[in-house]
């Protein structure tokens, strides 16, 4: 589904009702799970259209470059806000549990290093915008970021986000100068990129972020990166975080469905992966979808779509409890990582 507004400095934001507000907090930082009241789970037969959740904006790059003002306005987090960014930065460190909370026994696995936390906000585009240019930009979500066995960083988003170079920037970008150099780039997309052997049509995509020093805004607090592998049954709670709509809920619906997913061009592709009833809108692909495990949010998969004709129907519409998303699952996130940057170490944790 596409959006397409005209901007002349400043990233928008959605006209829709947001579920969670910017500085949302995460059921363990004490909130309760969003109510989602009653939901069918009446599964549908046969394939199903779904409608890619990527928000292309058009832009006019700030004018006031050619007035002198040409560095780059980057926001400048507080004290408090950078040390709890690098808490969550190294989440193979943590013990996966709380002092006051024995484990679980369920084991997840982090990565050595996160650069940008779950929940990232990113937007992307083709080629450098240039002063005065008229351009769109994608605008999408980060599920959670990672280091290679070469020391780079990468993050993981939709597929659909982004093409093969690519460039990626911060949402807060508007002048020349912030459109100067990138924070990152596309190195595969598992709809666009070609030669992708066995793993075509996974709706995932890789980001080797090249800039660790800029600031990136940030859907609510940030989180540690823990992903779970194990199987969620159907009914069961879960919950996704996106740019646009925040932190929502739902319950679990079927796994390993093959599905249309109609991109930003209005191209249509046959992928497949999970659904559940979980209200998403454009701007949110490519965000976490969370299982919560004693009151933690362990990742289990990426924000794909939602059902076409419903992809801008706000999450506290009559009848949005029905309302269906579809995402890649762990399986599909670690086979496209395991084929585009092999060898990363992931360290086992028992929550």
């Amino acid at each position: 589904m596409t959006h397409r507004t005209p901007q002349t400095s400043e990233t928008p934001e959605s006209g829709t009702p947001r579920h969670a507000a910017p500085d949302v907090t995460y059921p363990y930082y004490g909130q309760e799970l969003p109510p989602q009241g009653d939901q069918p789970r009446d599964s549908a037969s046969g394939v199903t259209l779904w409608a890619a959740l990527v928000v292309i904006t058009s832009f006019l790059v700030a004018s006031v470059a050619w007035l002198g003002i040409t560095s780059a306005q980057q926001p400048t987090p507080t004290a408090e806000e950078r040390q709890e960014r690098e808490q969550v930065q190294r989440p193979g460190e943590n013990d996966g549990q709380t002092p006051d909370e024995p484990a679980m026994g369920y084991r997840v696995s982090s990565p050595q290093f996160a650069l940008w936390a779950p929940g990232t906000k990113i937007q992307a585009t083709d080629h450098y915008p240039q002063p005065g240019e008229a351009f769109t930009a994608q605008s999408c979500t980060v599920a959670f970021s990672f280091s290679g066995p070469d020391g780079r960083n990468y993050a993981v988003t939709a597929g659909h986000c982004g093409k093969e170079g690519d460039l990626v920037w911060p949402t807060y970008a508007e002048t020349a100068a912030d459109y100067s150099v990138e924070v990152g780039h596309y190195i595969y997309s598992g709809l666009y990129s070609e030669n992708v052997g066995e793993i075509v049509d996974i709706d995932v995509g890789i980001i080797e972020i090249t800039d660790s020093e800029r600031y990136m805004d940030l859907v609510g607090k940030p989180i540690e990166t823990a992903l779970y592998s194990g199987d969620i049954p159907s009914g069961e709670k879960i919950c996704k975080t996106g740019a646009t709509t925040g932190f929502t809920c739902g319950d679990f619906e079927a796994s390993g469905r093959t599905q249309i997913i109609r991109t930003d061009t209005n191209i249509e592709r046959e992928t497949y992966g999970d659904i559940a009833h979980v209200c998403a809108l454009p701007g949110d692909s490519g965000g976490p979808v969370f299982y919560i495990i004693g009151g933690r949010a362990s990742i289990i998969g990426v924000v794909s779509g939602t059902e076409a004709g419903r992809a801008d129907e706000p999450c506290d519409a009559e009848g949005s409890a029905t309302k269906m998303m579809s995402y890649s699952n762990y399986d599909q996130v670690m086979e496209v990582i395991d084929r585009v940057v092999p060898g990363v170490n992931w360290v086992g944790q028992t929550w």
